[in-house]
This record gives C-alpha cells, structure tokens and sequence, in this order.
C-alpha cells in the first residue's frame, strides 16, 4: 500500500466510529461473463430477475463517501493483471472492477446490501448485490445476477433473454485472492487490511512554547 493511498483512507476515516469496533479494509471486486456459459449448466433461467433486497448504489455511496465507503484509484488494484488475461487469454467481458476503502463491522444480518451494475457489449448486463461484515473472517454475501440478451430462442422465434444467477455466502481470509464460481460468469475478489497510524504526540517543550508563545502583531 503506497504513503499516498493510506494517507487518503486515514483522511477518509477521521469521521468514523471508534476503530474497535469498526476493522477498515481495501476491498476489490472484479466480474466478468465468460463468452459461453460452460456446458454443465442446468439452472432454469426466469423471465425476469428475481426480487432484489432493499440496498445502497454502491457508486453513489462512493462518490458521496456514504457510510465512509471511498472509491480507491485505478493504479492501486492488484487485480489489473487478472482482468487482462480475462480479456485476452480467455476471451471474457468484464461487467465490474473497483476497488475502493470499506470500514468493516460485525453483525451481517445488520449491514446494507450495496448495488453492483455493468454491461459488456451488447449481450450482457450485471445487476447484483453484495453485503461486508467481519468477525474472525471478512465476510460477503452475495447475490449477482447476469441477464445475457437473446440467448434463447422461443417457439415462435423471438429471442428470449436467460438471468444467470450467483447466491453465496463466504467467509473469505485477507490474505488469499477469493473465487467465486459460476457457469456463466466468474468473481475475483480481494482484500488488504488498512492499519492507521497513530497520531504522534507533541513532544511537552513544544507544546509549551506553543502555548506561551505571544501571537504575532499586525505590522
């Protein structure tokens, strides 16, 4: 983690509850289609999604540094290399890839879901929904549905959409890169803990000069 993106989450962090109980982490979160669902797929597909849970947009909880969540920039992923062989060995379309600061608490059941989306071309869309938490493990639910356009074909010859869907709940480590596995898409995620730094306290001399030092006169 370089001086300048842990200066910023430390800035980012000031406003937050009392580090006990809140556990800051960097999280990163990569989604991509595959170019064909692999051939082992025997999910039915609904017409429509199903009911999505009551959730945050998690791009405006970035720009809005909502519940201290802060969008971290492109040069610090450390999945930038993962996203490429997607795109170039294995022919797949990246639907979302951010990284960004997450302060971390217990409870859950407690914690809000926060809206994912993306598109790639014009076949697929993503529309998912991820909840964080902490306790001995890092924490995420997961509920990712990826809608692909005119897969199918219906008797009478119109094209018909299919909704992949991924529901899982992980208990995932910060050291390890974590996978989570569908026939027709895939997610990358990883994490890296954010320690802050003590503030350093003003040596006494200091302190005192500073305090009896007159203030300095209008000229």
């Amino acid at each position: 983690m370089t001086n300048r993106i842990t200066s910023f989450c430390i800035a980012a962090l000031m406003t937050s509850v009392v580090q006990a109980e809140v556990r800051p982490y960097a999280l990163e979160v990569l989604v991509f289609a595959r170019p064909e669902p692999v051939q082992s797929i025997t999910e039915v597909f609904p017409a429509t999604e199903p009911k999505p849970p009551e959730s945050f947009d998690l791009s405006f909880a970035l720009d809005s540094g909502f519940k201290n969540l802060n969008a971290l920039p492109n040069s610090s992923r450390i999945l930038r290399n993962a996203a490429l062989r997607i795109q170039t060995q294995l022919d797949g379309q990246i639907l979302f890839h951010k990284r960004w600061m997450h302060p971390l608490t217990k409870n859950q059941r407690s914690n809000p879901w926060f809206r994912i989306t993306g598109v790639a071309g014009r076949d697929f869309q993503l529309n998912g929904f991820l909840r964080w938490s902490i306790d001995r493990f890092i924490e995420v639910d997961a509920d990712l549905r990826v809608t692909r356009s005119g897969a199918r074909q219906a008797p009478d010859g119109s094209s018909l959409n299919e909704v992949y869907r991924l529901k899982e709940f992980r208990k995932m480590s910060s050291k390890d890169i974590h996978y989570l596995d569908h026939p027709a898409f895939g997610v990358i995620i990883a994490s890296e803990q954010i320690v802050l730094a003590e503030p350093q306290a003003q040596p006494a001399d200091a302190m005192s000069e500073s305090e009896t030092q007159p203030p300095p006169q209008a000229q």
